[in-house]
């Protein structure tokens, strides 16, 4: 049987209120979803030391040690569905920011931090977290929106299987970093995110994606089905967080749901 302690933490942010930390979890995700249907005193923010069975996109495992930032918010319901569906490109990019926040005040100015589509955040070519969006829904109305992230913050390494693909903060600032600081610049992000959709909506936000784009401008490799691929390079993303390609044939291809994506020229 898991056993869980559990820390309550009172916030000022202006959509993140009630923060439990727990010493471990199956799932923040899992977690936070169980409490919010046992009723309205459910926290908006939980976070695990480690996660025993952490995942990704396509219900992947995610490696969820200790030393790293695991937790899952639950956004509030303000957005419209076109919002909704571009929520893994705006959160990436709000985790982008305050990781960049940490880096810069180590006082480290020479490394910046890439978003790869469409939730991978990336650091020196290799993976340093995602993020994780699921609605939950009942009927035909919208539920609850819960948002997962994971970072790698103060992991030494990572298994065989992971040491080519996967880095940390330590790992490159050779300093250990503080969680709750990384934390609080996150939430700090998502809540000025939020509030800059309620007012502009999320066009802003996907140009500003550009900017951190770890594929924008390279070709292409990326898988969109079973043993089907798709190749070009890379032109941008569209209003509903499509990634936009054109291949050999200057034919234009959006693609909504891929994964693994590759570069071939780097």
């Amino acid at each position: 049987m898991l056993k869980e302690r559990c820390k309550e933490c009172k916030l000022n942010f202006v959509f993140f209120k009630k923060l439990l930390y727990f010493n471990r979890l199956k799932s923040t995700n899992i977690k936070l979803y169980n409490l919010m249907e046992k009723g309205s005193d459910s926290p908006d923010v939980v976070i695990a030391g480690k996660q025993t069975e952490g995942r990704g996109r396509r219900d992947n495992y995610w490696f969820s040690p200790l030393g790293g930032l695991w937790m899952s918010g639950i956004l509030p319901d303000v957005l419209s569905n076109k919002d909704i569906t571009t929520l893994n490109i705006s959160c990436g990019l709000a985790c982008a920011k305050a990781c960049d926040a940490i880096i810069r005040d180590t006082g480290v100015s020479n490394c910046h931090i890439l978003l790869r589509w469409p939730n991978d955040i990336i650091l020196e070519n290799k993976k340093l977290g995602g993020v994780l969006i699921e609605v939950k829904t009942e009927g035909q109305s919208k539920k609850s929106i819960i948002l997962g992230i994971g970072i790698n913050v103060n992991q030494k390494g990572f298994p065989k299987n992971l040491e080519k693909s996967a880095v940390s903060l330590f790992m490159l600032l050779k300093k250990r970093v503080s969680r709750k600081s990384l934390m609080f610049y996150i939430l700090t992000e998502l809540d000025k995110m939020i509030i800059y959709i309620k007012e502009k909506g999320t066009d802003g936000l996907l140009q500003e994606w550009k900017n951190y784009s770890y594929e924008v401008g390279k070709k292409i490799e990326i898988s969109v089905g079973n043993n089907i691929k798709k190749s070009g390079k890379v032109l941008g993303i569209g209003k509903s967080g499509e990634l936009i390609i054109v291949d050999s044939n200057s034919t234009i291809i959006k693609i909504f749901n891929g994964y693994n994506l590759k570069l071939l020229d780097k």
